[in-house]
């Protein structure tokens, strides 16, 4: 009897659980720096694999729906739509897959991987912290670098990125 609990104990042990991430839940936000514009982009979709004990063995994949690019303005959002700009009738979805996800000295981590819009496929560095159930992605890109050229300058095409992952 004792080696049957033992073995259970043992099984159960080996057998972690991931979370999942709670797409309702979770939220993407981004601000364009020069025109101290805010929006949200949704319909998340996730293929993630998230490991609690060591996040830098974790897997962050995962999908947004262009159609749902909102800024607070059905006219913008509309144009935006447009070839020019995010051309939502043949890339109708913004995908991201890290490569690497690696302890930083101040607790956080950093995540690498491939960003894909418009599809254009460019690799991308971004910051996250863990509070709990939640796990935060942020940092910046610049649109232009996947021909959305919402400005002439490059730095004026600048964008930063919050991804919200919540944990179920």
């Amino acid at each position: 009897m004792k080696q049957a609990l033992v073995l259970i104990l043992f099984l159960f042990g080996m057998t972690q659980i991931s979370p999942k991430i709670n797409t309702e839940k979770s939220t993407v936000t981004f601000t364009f720096k020069s025109r101290d514009l805010n929006g949200t982009i949704g319909d998340i979709q996730s293929q993630s694999s998230i490991d609690l004990s060591q996040l830098q063995n974790s897997k962050i994949k995962g999908s947004v729906s262009v159609q749902s690019l909102d800024t607070g303005n059905f006219l913008r959002d509309g144009h935006l739509m447009w070839k020019k700009y995010f051309n939502e009738d043949d890339y109708p979805r913004i995908n991201f897959e890290s490569t690497s996800i690696s302890n930083q000295p101040d607790g956080s981590f950093a995540v690498e991987g491939n960003l894909s819009i418009k599809g254009i496929e460019k690799p991308v560095k971004f910051q996250a912290t863990r509070t709990g159930n939640n796990i935060k992605v942020y940092g910046s890109i610049y649109t232009s670098d996947w021909d959305i050229n919402i400005e002439d300058d490059r730095s004026e095409n600048e964008v930063a990125v919050i991804l919200n992952l919540q944990l179920d």
